[in-house]
């Protein structure tokens, strides 16, 4: 009996999953024409800011394009403004509206080439600006809409006798009042801040203190008090965020030791959320803030985008959205909402690698996850305690792999291998498994299926070397936002005896990214067992409660990975893996 008659009696493989999702956000991202002072922004102001306020992140992207998402506003009720495209060449900006629930609705201005939905109020007005152009300079006309309802749409271009050429007029935000606020670029290039009153159809400047003399301004948002916030550039060619209060006050928003600043966002509160560049040129990085009237300023980053995190909008609960580009170069948008107490999360620990063997008719296929990534496999029959390779298994950047060989393969690996045991399978049937080999390593197996009985799906179990099948374990993560700590529990079995580096990963089980938390070891002792180890990490502003983290259990020690210099070393591999 050949090996294509046992596996089309017993069988193997399986699949990997992955994704999540993004949004994006800010003016300066925008592939309509933008002006300069609202693409760079710095701030400053006097104080630093309540450290006790935490957040849990979500990344939220429209299925449609999940290379280039911005969320710009969000109101009371939890509806996000945002949009979709780049505005590169045929990657035109595509508006939309975000509900809690996560549906999206398509918002563009009739007729347009581009839209971006740039703000909205609790009685479902928006705001934005449309073009007729999408030019692969990206130098696009813009124009100002509004719309009571999402449905009747008005441009609303400041009337001005010198535009820009092509011109560029833009609304940013707008109130309960449906009192709207943006700006136009003139014929010389600086921008003006102005107000459309749209119950009114009427316009007004918005400008800043004679005193600061600036040549350049633009308003950004509005709360239902008309306080304003916006952007300025000043005689000296600083950018810096301010707030302009109804009441006659004006306060320049510059972020301590930032080179610009931005202020985008405010809520009833006058909390005002924006984005400061911190370093020039190539080191430059992009922070998200938020600031108080009397707390001052916080520096606040999407776990997925540390130093390339703008936050565009807050409503009056103190949730923010905005974007951040993530690893692979994306624009990602984002939700998050203030963590006040403690959360405790309790998940089952996962053996790795992950995976199944399908037998088909003519073909045996392998998808697995939880590889070291970048690190290559040898894949080998096994029967009777032979193994014979039928191939060489490559995970990707995300450790994960898949992989394919031809029964007839597979039939002279099981000729060869009865010939070396001498046995008749015809009688004896002895089973047949396959297994992935961690090679340059002493080939120790580290994954393999049960045996294979037929055609159809097997699982692939993950195996540590020396002490069989891995079990699965079970983790609790607790999240202390006033302290700003995360203490983690591990208890696991069937691990080597010692200590085994961990880590809260950006990603998932699925598609292992960056490492965003580094744990003490954990210790297995001579039985292979954590038994409710806890480590605990300090200094956490930010988290990702819901998707976006997974916590890895390593082979190796932070010693033996530290000392691997990076490359993908039998340490690197995942025993045990959770997403958060």
């Amino acid at each position: 009996m050949t090996i294509t008659d046992r596996l089309r009696k017993r069988a193997t493989v399986v699949a990997v999953a992955a994704g999540g999702i993004a949004v994006a956000g800010a003016i300066a991202s925008s592939g309509l024409a933008l002006p300069a002072s609202a693409t760079s922004a710095a701030a400053t102001a006097p104080a630093a800011g309540s450290a006790t306020t935490a957040y849990n992140f979500r990344t939220l992207d429209n299925a449609k394009d999940l290379t280039f998402n911005q969320l710009l506003g969000i109101n009371n009720k939890g509806l996000i403004a945002g949009y979709f495209g780049s505005g590169a060449l045929n990657h035109p900006n595509k508006g939309y509206q975000l509900t809690p629930n996560g549906s999206y609705t398509s918002e563009n201005f009739p007729g347009s080439a581009q839209t971006q939905v740039t703000g909205l109020n609790d009685q479902g007005a928006t705001v934005g600006f449309w073009s007729t152009m999408n030019n692969a300079s990206q130098v696009n006309d813009n124009h100002g809409w509004w719309s009571p309802d999402g449905r009747h749409f008005f441009t609303a271009d400041y009337p001005t006798s010198a535009p820009a050429s092509p011109p560029v007029d833009q609304l940013l935000g707008i109130n309960n009042h449906d009192f709207a606020v943006g700006f136009y670029t003139d014929a010389s290039g600086n921008n003006h801040g102005y107000y459309y009153d749209a119950r009114d159809n009427k316009f007004g400047l918005i400008t800043a203190p004679a005193s600061l003399n600036s040549p350049s301004l633009t308003a950004t948002a509005v709360n239902t008090r008309a306080d304003i916030a916006g952007v300025y550039t000043d005689a000296a060619g600083n950018t810096d965020g301010f707030i302009k209060f109804f009441s006659g006050g004006f306060t320049t928003l510059r972020f301590p030791g930032a080179t610009s600043t931005q202020a985008l966002g405010v809520n009833d509160s006058d909390e005002v959320v924006g984005f400061y560049m911190d370093g020039t040129g190539s080191s430059a990085t992009t922070h998200g803030f938020t600031w108080t009237p009397t707390g001052g300023f916080r520096s606040v980053d999407d776990p997925n985008g540390i130093g390339m995190t703008t936050i565009n909008g807050v409503n009056n609960a103190g949730d923010i959205v905005g974007f951040y580009t993530d690893g692979a170069g994306n624009v990602d948008g984002f939700k998050a909402a203030p963590v006040t107490s403690k959360v405790t999360l309790r998940f089952g620990l996962t053996p790795m690698p992950q995976g199944q063997l399908v037998v088909g008719a003519g073909t045996v296929s392998l998808s697995e996850y939880g590889f070291t990534p970048g690190s290559s496999h040898e894949v080998v029959v096994k029967f009777l305690g032979i193994q014979i390779p039928v191939g060489t298994l490559t995970a990707n950047s995300g450790g994960s792999a898949s992989w394919s060989f031809s029964l007839s393969m597979a039939d002279a690996a099981l000729r060869q291998a009865e010939a070396h045991a001498g046995v008749h399978p015809a009688t004896s049937n002895p089973a047949i498994q396959v297994a992935i080999l961690n090679a340059g390593q002493g080939t120790p197996v580290i994954a393999e299926t049960p045996a294979i009985t037929g055609l159809g799906r097997y699982p692939v179990h993950g195996v540590e070397p020396g002490y069989g099948v891995i079990k699965a374990g079970n983790a609790t993560l607790v999240y202390n936002p006033a302290a700003g700590t995360i203490s983690v529990t591990v208890n696991a079995t069937g691990l080597t005896p010692g200590a085994h580096a961990a880590h809260i990963h950006v990603g998932s089980c699925q598609q292992q990214g960056a490492v965003a938390y580094m744990l003490m070891d954990f210790t297995a002792n001579s039985h292979g067992v954590i038994s409710n180890e806890t480590r605990t990490v300090t200094g956490v502003k930010a988290v990702e409660l819901s998707g976006g983290w997974y916590l890895n259990l390593h082979q190796g020690n932070s010693n033996n990975i530290l000392n691997s210099a990076g490359q993908p070393t039998i340490f690197f591999r995942p025993l045990e893996c959770a997403n958060i």
